[in-house]
């Protein structure tokens, strides 16, 4: 049983995707991440993913399917992680919640480092095709 339900967002510009880096004194410190967060109870994963992400990154966004979902374990703590497809409808994004943001070509994925639960979602979707991708 998982002990947290987590949900991200892949928002694409062109073949690109939009990463964020995770604060310095975080729990996985300095890695880079598919934005989003916890689910709290009541909340359905899109509901949790638009708060989120107006929260860290100042964006509204319009939340569209589910593409992956990966569990990890991080010693104690397994997390269940969501990856839906959110498209950006208002805002640019800025670290609000978070070190950095930005937006990265597929290819460079595999040069950055990546918090474990969603080097397993790059993964996933390079195996499937659906990160080269893209509406441009």
């Amino acid at each position: 049983m998982p002990g947290l339900v987590v949900v991200a967002a892949l928002i694409r510009r062109g073949k690109e995707v939009l990463l964020a880096r995770r604060r310095p004194g975080d729990e996985q410190g300095g890695l880079w991440e598919f934005p989003g967060g916890a689910v709290e109870a009541g909340e359905s994963l899109p509901e949790c993913l638009a708060r989120e992400l107006a929260e860290e990154l100042g964006i509204e966004v319009e939340v569209g399917k589910e593409v992956a979902a990966v569990t990890h374990s991080y010693g104690a703590l397994t997390i269940e992680l969501h990856l839906l497809e959110a498209e950006i409808r208002r805002g640019e994004p800025r670290p609000l919640g978070c070190a950095e943001v930005r937006w990265v070509a597929p290819e460079e994925l595999a040069g950055l480092r990546l918090a474990p639960a969603d080097g397993k979602l790059v993964g996933l979707l390079n195996r499937a095709g659906k990160l080269a991708g893209g509406d441009g």
